[in-house]
């Protein structure tokens, strides 16, 4: 069975409801604290219905994603580095090159050089150019070593969106949803 998504009950019958505009998944205790009624039921049917009828009608492809290829995360490639900013500082350094210098070879304005040194991930276009002006590969492996760890208990659980709004009211996550874990 699956989890409630608002309170974070596990094992528990839910059903999808509209909360705030998003679809969620909520457990029977959930959907009578939070006044679900059948109209709004109906409503979250009718929205799933025109969803799903919208996804069959695309025909695969880049259908539904805009413009093809401007987003790197559905093509395939590989994730940009997540220290780029450095490698293209570091390569910009060892030519003896200031930020003019390269955005004039890049044919670039210098902001966008700025900013990419900065750490604000460029488009797919200046990528590839810092990648042959400069001779480097920014996509795939990183040279640094991931920056997060997880530390987790035998009994840990995702935070639910109820833990979330408890957060947001000043308290960490409350003990009562705690209970629901089993």
């Amino acid at each position: 069975m699956p989890t409630c998504e608002t309170c974070g009950a596990d094992n528990v019958s839910t059903r999808c409801v509209q909360l705030h505009g998003a679809l969620v998944e909520a457990c029977v205790k959930c959907q009578g604290s939070l006044g679900i009624t059948e109209d709004a039921e109906k409503a979250t049917q009718n929205i799933q219905r025109v969803t799903e009828a919208a996804r069959q009608r695309t025909s695969g492809g880049w259908g539904g994603l805009g413009t093809a290829g401007k987003d790197i995360m559905f093509r395939g490639d590989d994730e940009l580095a997540t220290d780029f900013a450095n490698q293209i500082k570091r390569a910009r350094e060892n030519k003896g090159w200031d930020q003019r210098t390269l955005a004039l070879r890049m044919k670039e304005k210098v902001n966008v050089i700025q900013r990419a040194e900065s750490g604000h991930i460029p488009s797919d276009k200046v990528v590839k150019k810092f990648e042959s002006t400069l001779s480097l590969d920014l996509r795939g492996v990183d040279s640094a070593p991931p920056t997060d760890t997880t530390v987790a208990s035998r009994n840990a659980r995702g935070l639910s969106l109820g833990d979330l709004l408890d957060m947001a009211k000043g308290g960490g996550p409350s003990a009562h949803h705690s209970s629901f874990t089993g």
